[in-house]
């Protein structure tokens, strides 16, 4: 008799997986946007200070205040400052990465630590990886890149592992068995926008896992009776969310006005606003500090992109034709399509309508999570910036994804019993695990695209898993690792993970199970010692 794992035992082994994947490659190298981000930490952390001046020169997302900035057109991150530099960045992924930082320094501080970071050695096949025209081995920059590798794993590879737990919770409220659940969380965390972006210090999965993880306590406080201090916890994630990506704000208004819409005691809503008035002044504070206005308006002083950020409000215009072009751009084409990047996700607008037509006493909650998700197509499509620069995907759609993934449970209860529909959902997700892990191993940074997107045209020819990813990994150039370090090379490196993820998905579960198993027959012959019934 097979003994199915509790949905305890599943959690912590998709926690493991999710976590060894994401923290198993290290961050990219010279990435501005993560290097702003982290400015921010290194220059309260060392001088308590927001000025970056004396860290500025790894990145090119900054901003000049009072300004102005005069750009020094023959180096792409030179120029005249007359203030001082900032992060143009938002503030939510330092502030959670700062105390991990402080840790670090700690750290770092220890005598074999520091000569180690002092010698520059003992990078195996890492040294590989270094551009040749670069400046080489530096104690700094070795310093720099540890501190960056430390505070992303704990400020993001870690939550972002979380949140693949709460989409295997949410989801099993609607699964027909556990392991659907189960696999569609591992699909959302590792054949999606959402691999890539969480073991990396930017905003996107920070504020997908607030926001998400802040649904699922109102849903458990509507409709599963659990208490409602979890409504204390909600106000701090969902205000986490404001101050790591700004444009989630009028997603999570849908969310907390199908809240007052549900909840039986809408007074108990004030628990949600109260919690998040400590972040929030927090926030104005680093506003004020930085630009002298509680507003954030670190974009207007952008050294870079003034043009986009110019455009209409905050790069946002009104609907027109050019949505239409940007709207395929971001769903099925080649550069950018997130059906094109993780077809598998075809299945969810299936499992919108199933969802609808199953769970007909919360319709209130799919509308809601209907519109969040529109919110953010309409959002993107109507942004000049939608592209998104260098990266994997249309990564300005993250937030949305694990509300977006959710209604796939549905489509895997009716697909998965079928031999057919296993054949099916087994090629959907192989075709999204290979794009996306492809795309984000190859190299030592996001994958580049040679003219902007502006037309259909361009976005066919600029493919980036095509033009860019399987080349460079037909040449055996592989994104930096932990197993680099002990000298395996380019794919070589890739064998540990592989066998750590399947060390996990095979013994943990038996073991987790095994002790389950002792525990309940402890507890009955307890029972039985004592007199009891089981």
């Amino acid at each position: 008799m097979t003994v199915q794992p509790s949905r305890r035992t599943y959690a912590i082994t998709l926690f493991l997986i999710l976590l060894i994947c994401y923290g198993y490659f290290l961050p990219k190298w010279a990435d501005w946007g993560a290097n702003s981000r982290a400015d921010i930490v290194y220059a309260f952390g060392d001088k308590g200070t927001l000025i970056i001046d004396d860290y500025h020169t790894n990145t090119g997302d900054l901003a000049c205040y009072p300004g102005p900035f005069v750009a020094d057109p023959d180096n792409v991150l030179g120029g005249d400052c007359t203030g001082h530099y900032y992060s143009d960045k938002s503030v939510g992924p330092s502030l959670l990465a700062l105390p991990f930082y402080m840790v670090f320094k700690g750290v770092a501080a220890i005598p074999p630590v520091q000569n180690f970071i002092n010698s520059g050695k003992g990078l195996g096949s890492m040294g590989d990886t270094l551009n040749p025209d670069g400046q080489g081995i530096r104690p700094q920059a070795v310093y720099e890149y540890m501190a960056l590798a430390f505070m992303t794993f704990f400020a993001s590879a870690v939550p972002s592992a979380l949140l693949g737990v709460v989409v295997f919770l949410m989801a099993a409220r609607f699964a027909s068995k556990d392991s659907y659940a189960f696999l569609l969380a591992l699909a959302y965390g590792l054949a999606t926008m959402a691999f890539p972006y969480s073991n990396a210090l930017y905003q996107h999965q920070l504020a997908a896992f607030g926001a998400f993880v802040g649904f699922y306590l109102l849903w458990r406080v509507i409709y599963e009776n659990a208490s409602l201090n979890w409504l204390w916890l909600v106000g701090v994630l969902f205000s986490f969310s404001v101050i790591t990506e700004y444009p989630i704000v009028p997603g999570l208004a849908i969310i907390f006005i199908w809240a007052a819409y549900k909840m039986p005691n809408r007074l108990a809503l004030y628990r949600v606003v109260l919690g998040a008035i400590p972040l929030g002044l927090l926030f104005a504070g680093f506003n004020y500090m930085a630009f002298e206005t509680i507003i954030p308006v670190g974009y207007k002083y952008s050294t870079n992109w003034q043009g986009e950020h110019q455009s209409g409000f905050l790069s946002l215009q009104l609907p027109s034709l050019d949505n239409v072009v940007r709207l395929y751009g971001l769903t099925f084409s080649p550069v950018r399509g997130i059906f094109v990047t993780s077809p598998f996700l075809l299945l969810a607008i299936w499992g919108f309508y199933l969802m609808w037509k199953q769970v007909k006493e919360k319709r209130s909650a799919i509308v809601a999570i209907g519109l969040f998700v529109a919110y953010f197509f309409f959002y993107n499509s109507s942004s000049v910036m939608w592209w998104g620069g260098f990266t994997i995907g249309p990564r300005y759609l993250i937030p949305m994804l694990p509300f977006f993934v959710l209604p796939i449970i549905f489509a895997f209860n009716k697909l998965l019993p079928k031999t057919w529909g296993k054949v099916l959902v087994t090629v959907l997700i192989a075709i999204s695990v290979f794009s996306v892990w492809a795309m984000n191993i190859a190299g030592q940074s996001w994958p580049e695209i040679n003219t902007w997107p502006i037309t259909i045209g361009q976005m066919i020819v600029n493919f980036p898993l095509l033009n860019y990813s399987l080349p460079l990994l037909a040449q055996g150039r592989v994104a930096r690792n932990y197993a680099m370090i002990a000298g395996l090379p380019g794919l070589l490196s890739l064998i540990p993970l592989i066998v750590a993820v399947l060390g996990v998905y095979f013994i943990v579960p038996r073991l987790l199970t095994r002790r389950e198993n002792q525990s309940q027959l402890q507890t009955q012959n307890l029972k039985r010692a004592t007199g009891g019934t089981d």
